[in-house]
């Protein structure tokens, strides 16, 4: 039952690994290639209407933004 168990964790690693060296990443960096959530967002900008994607904290584009100032 111990040594089934042994197997399948050693079977799930070397799983992991040969997706790894197959996508030419190094079986070293296991926990680095989980992809994070990307922070960007779709914002409508209340100046122009145009459709944009941003991190910041914002709800005008940058053309909008420069007219403002």
């Amino acid at each position: 039952m111990v040594m089934t168990m042994v197997e399948d964790e050693e079977k799930g690693f070397d799983g992991k690994i040969k997706a790894m060296i197959s996508s030419r990443a190094c079986a070293c960096q296991t926990g680095i290639l989980e992809k994070k959530k990307s922070g960007l967002r779709y914002v409508n900008c209340k100046g122009c209407g145009k459709l944009f994607k941003t991190d910041r904290d914002t709800e005008y584009c940058m053309d909008c933004e420069k007219r403002r100032k």
